[in-house]
């Protein structure tokens, strides 16, 4: 606005010398040939020699242009229209950085036929349409982004698959993704985007078949990899016992058989799994299933549960007394053993293995559990002790 009043400014500034010139002395100009005179002011002569030569410029340039010859004229005006371009880029990123969707369209789109790299102008262009719910100008401003460069499918699908996963619109963006997998079958990234939407739907299952190809072609990092196949696992085995019903404890041990060795080793799974077996009910198979794991998983968390399982005592008690052989000194896995004896009667066995678990380290959990043994034989004044020892007084 401040500049149209200073032009406005100056060409009444202008225009009043010019008139107080004119007014001054008006100029007489004669021109004579054969027998023909034009008599005329010399202000208006001016001004007719000024449009005479304007429009003999312009008919020499338009058909210079027709003819395609005017070579410079046609690189100064490509040139003017890129700088314009690149002017208006900025611009429209900068209003897209800031947030304003409408002027970011509208100079992102215009400067995009000029731009030197189009495909980034639509696609910013989508981007500012799709913020402002224009469904309709987003999928047009997609499709020419397609069409300005060759090979950018891949990345217009991308593109608008970060659109509608920014609004939620994860089954939509699926679709997406799973036509740029049949093209793209070992993209990283697309199969990023697709493990991503699939955790966003809790499609455990298709994550589930996704991940062996995951696994060979993302770039993800092991230990991140390794949550990732956990959580599936765990979902996996919380979905068989949520969606079979009866057959649930059957399902259950299929699931968890059926996953990769690596996991069935894995202790969040391998507890988990036991965990629910337990609330199924089926506490010896749990037992069964523990036992087995544990060969090959061993952990402080698995050893107290095996210790509190009801299984085959018998079984458990022989389990635990060979585990021993290897680790003498594990004073959880003697916490297990006192308790498997106690719960066979054997006060005597359950006090030793409690008493030398005892000797390396003071766990609260051994003196609760000596506490219950010296009951059992009748020692309440030590049992007390125990107790208090237990509960940290």
């Amino acid at each position: 606005m401040r500049i149209w009043l200073l032009f406005l400014l100056i060409t009444l500034t202008v225009g009043l010398l010019i008139g107080t010139v004119i007014n001054i002395d008006s100029g007489y100009v004669l021109l004579s040939w054969d027998v023909y005179t034009l008599e005329t002011s010399l202000w208006f002569f001016l001004l007719i020699l000024a449009a005479a030569s304007a429009a003999v410029y312009l008919l020499i340039r338009s058909s210079l242009l027709v003819l395609g010859s005017d070579w410079r004229f046609n690189e100064w005006r490509r040139q003017r229209r890129s700088v314009r371009a690149r002017r208006q880029t900025t611009r429209g990123f900068l209003a897209l950085a800031q947030g304003q969707w409408r002027r970011a369209e509208r100079q992102l789109r215009t400067s995009a036929e000029a731009s030197d790299t189009p495909l980034i102008n639509y696609l910013a262009a989508a981007r500012a349409a799709y913020e402002q719910g224009k469904t309709d100008a987003t999928d047009e401003l997609l499709k020419a982004a397609s069409q300005s460069t060759k090979g950018s499918e891949l990345a217009v699908g991308i593109t608008q698959v970060q659109l509608l996963q920014s609004r939620g619109q994860n089954e939509q963006a699926l679709a997406v993704l799973l036509r740029l997998r049949q093209q793209n079958p070992k993209h990283a990234y697309v199969l990023k985007l697709l493990v991503k939407t699939y955790q966003d739907l809790e499609d455990w299952v298709a994550l589930n078949d996704l991940l062996p190809t995951v696994k060979k072609a993302s770039k993800i990092p092991a230990d991140k990899l390794k949550e990732l196949e956990e959580r599936v696992q765990l979902q996996l085995l919380d979905r068989a016992v949520k969606a079979h019903g009866i057959r649930s404890v059957q399902e259950l041990k299929s699931t968890f058989h059926d996953m990769p060795r690596n996991s069935r080793v894995s202790l969040p799974i391998v507890k988990r799994y036991v965990e629910l077996l337990l609330e199924q009910g089926e506490e010896k198979l749990a037992e069964q299933e523990l036992r087995t794991a544990m060969s090959s998983v061993w952990h402080d968390e698995l050893v107290c549960l095996y210790g509190r399982l009801h299984g085959d005592t018998d079984k458990q008690l022989l389990f635990a007394e060979q585990q021993l052989t290897e680790r003498p000194n594990d004073p959880m896995l003697l916490l297990a053993l006192g308790r498997l004896a106690l719960r066979q009667h054997d006060l005597e066995k359950a006090r030793e293995y409690l008493k030398t678990g005892l000797k390396i380290k003071g766990m609260p959990e051994l003196h609760a559990a000596m506490g219950k043994v010296l009951m059992a034989e009748g020692e309440e004044t030590l049992a007390c002790e125990h107790f208090q020892l237990a509960l940290g007084r």
